[in-house]
C-alpha cells in the first residue's frame, strides 16, 4: 500500500514538473528571423497587414542580389574556368548601368527619391536586356527567378517614384532626375563572336550584382532613416506636433 502511495506522490511531483518546464518556455510566432524571411514573406503576425514598402523592398533586394550573384558565379565557373578569377576580368567587361556616387545613394548625400529614381532606370536596363541571359543556357529556375524578382522590385519602386511626381507639394524643378530611365541607355547589345558572348554575359551578371550590392544597401539605408526620424517623432511633447 505504501509503495503504491509513493508512485502515486512521485508520479504526481514528475507531471507538476513538467507543466512547470512547459509554462517556462518562451513561444515562438509571428514573422521569420529577417535572415531567413524571403520577399514573398512579406507579411505581419497576424498574416492580414502588408508589412512596411521598405522592409518589403529590402527583402525582395536581397532574395534579388542572392540570385544574381549566383548566377554570375555559375557562368564564370563554366565559361572562365582556367582563366584565372573575376578581379582580372576588368579589362573586357563592357560598361553597363550602375549606381553613381552622384545618384543620391550615399549617406553624405541621400535623396531617397532620387536613389529610387535610379535604381529605377537601372534595373529597367537590366529587365531589358535580361534576355540576352536568358540565351546563356544557365540554370533555367534561377534565370526565370531574376526576371521575375527584377519585375517585382522595379513596379514595387516605380510605384514610388509615381507617387513623388503626383505629390503637389514636390516641386518638380527639384528632381530633375526623375525621369521613366533616368537616361539609361536603351541601345541593344550586339556580340560578333562566342568569346564576346560569354564576355558580355559576365559583364551583365557582374555588374548587376553589383548593382545589387548598392540597392540592397541604399533601401536598407532607407528603411533605418525612415525609423530614426519616427522615433525622433515619438520623443516629441504632444504640444511640438500640434
Amino acid at each position: 500500500m505504501r509503495s503504491a502511495q509513493n508512485a502515486a506522490l512521485f508520479l504526481s511531483a514528475v507531471a507538476a514538473a513538467l507543466l512547470a518546464r512547459l509554462h517556462a518556455l518562451p513561444v515562438h510566432g509571428g514573422l521569420p528571423e529577417p535572415s531567413q524571411a524571403s520577399g514573398d514573406e512579406v507579411q505581419d503576425v497576424n498574416g492580414k497587414s502588408p508589412l512596411s514598402d521598405r522592409l518589403k523592398w529590402n527583402l525582395m533586394a536581397r532574395d534579388l542580389h542572392r540570385d544574381v550573384k549566383s548566377l554570375r558565379d555559375q557562368q564564370f565557373e563554366r565559361d572562365f574556368k582556367d582563366a584565372g578569377n573575376m578581379t582580372e576580368f576588368e579589362s573586357v567587361r563592357i560598361e553597363t548601368p550602375l549606381l553613381r556616387p552622384s545618384d543620391g545613394c550615399l549617406s553624405r548625400n541621400f535623396s531617397s527619391d532620387l536613389c529610387l529614381s535610379r535604381i529605377s532606370g537601372v534595373l529597367s536596363w537590366y529587365k531589358d536586356h535580361w534576355s540576352f541571359v536568358e540565351n546563356e543556357n544557365l540554370t533555367s529556375s534561377l534565370v526565370n527567378g531574376v526576371r521575375l524578382s527584377t519585375k517585382r522590385l522595379l513596379e514595387a519602386i516605380d510605384s514610388q517614384v509615381r507617387s513623388v511626381r503626383l505629390t503637389p507639394a514636390v516641386p518638380a524643378a527639384l528632381f530633375p532626375q526623375l525621369q521613366p530611365a533616368d537616361q539609361v541607355s536603351s541601345a541593344p547589345l550586339t556580340v560578333s563572336s562566342a568569346w564576346t558572348r560569354k564576355t558580355v554575359a559576365h559583364s551583365l551578371l557582374y555588374n548587376f550584382t553589383s548593382v545589387m550590392i548598392d540597392t540592397c544597401r541604399a533601401v536598407n539605408y532607407m528603411s533605418k532613416h525612415r525609423a530614426a526620424r519616427r522615433a525622433e517623432d515619438a520623443k516629441r511633447p504632444a504640444e511640438d506636433k500640434n
